[in-house]
């Protein structure tokens, strides 16, 4: 179905509007958003977000915005303070993807590229995200001799259930992050998002490796809690 600009516009915003809130967000809409660099203000535990809600049916983030008036089409770019996050909604998966203002021309993939080039990939965006690393065709199993995906290999196109907030925090201080990322079917920069997410504290640099070796004395129970001393 096409849509005339002005109503992809605003199917992007409800849709990044329904989606904040079920992730528990309060959303707070300007009476007057006409000449606002962004659309809509989203805020969670004490922090505000300001949102610049875009359709974005080429996947591209796009780096500035165009109006029309009587004087003809008019076109500014964006600036890094005119707004913290994008929120680009993706026709194709309908979903939205939270890319900060840094990201602004870019593209974000949702389908498995046949070429070497590196990519963002949409799974990387699902929250407000300020950095993330392009992906590559190996991650996904892409075999460029013969332009196909082996299905067995695409562990990270899958969606994923985070886990509680209880059995991370259990996991955490189990295993190493990259093992949890192999037990779930993603990578360890997801399971550090979740941790941020959930305000976990993980385990000191060297941990693991001292523990290894039976070194460690005690372990952190709770992310209030200290955790003890470790020693060689």
């Amino acid at each position: 179905m096409l849509h005339h600009t002005k109503n992809k516009g605003d199917i992007a915003a409800t849709k990044a509007i329904a989606d904040l809130t079920l992730k528990g967000y309060l959303i707070l809409t300007p009476l007057v958003c006409e000449h606002l660099p962004f659309d809509f203000v989203a805020y969670k535990d004490d922090k505000f977000y300001k949102i610049q809600a875009k359709y974005a049916g080429d996947n591209r983030v796009v780096n500035k915005t165009i109006w029309v008036d009587k004087n003809g089409t008019h076109q500014k770019k964006y600036k890094v303070n005119d707004f913290d996050f994008y929120a680009v909604y993706l026709p194709d998966i309908d979903k939205v993807v939270y890319p900060s203002i840094n990201f602004k021309g870019c593209y974000i993939t949702t389908q498995i590229p046949n070429s070497a080039t590196p990519f963002y990939w949409w799974e990387d965006f699902t929250d407000f995200t300020e950095a993330a690393s392009k992906r590559t065709y190996k991650e996904f199993g892409v075999d460029l001799t013969t332009r196909k995906v082996n299905p067995d290999s695409r562990i990270h196109t899958r969606k994923v259930e985070r886990p509680s907030k209880e059995e991370l925090e259990k996991l955490v201080w189990e295993k190493p992050t990259a093992q949890i990322g192999r037990d779930f079917g993603v990578s360890d920069k997801a399971v550090e998002k979740w941790c941020k997410a959930y305000g976990l504290e993980k385990p000191p640099r060297g941990y693991w490796v001292k523990k290894a070796y039976g070194k460690v004395e005690g372990q952190l129970t709770t992310h209030n809690e200290t955790f003890s001393r470790i020693e060689f």
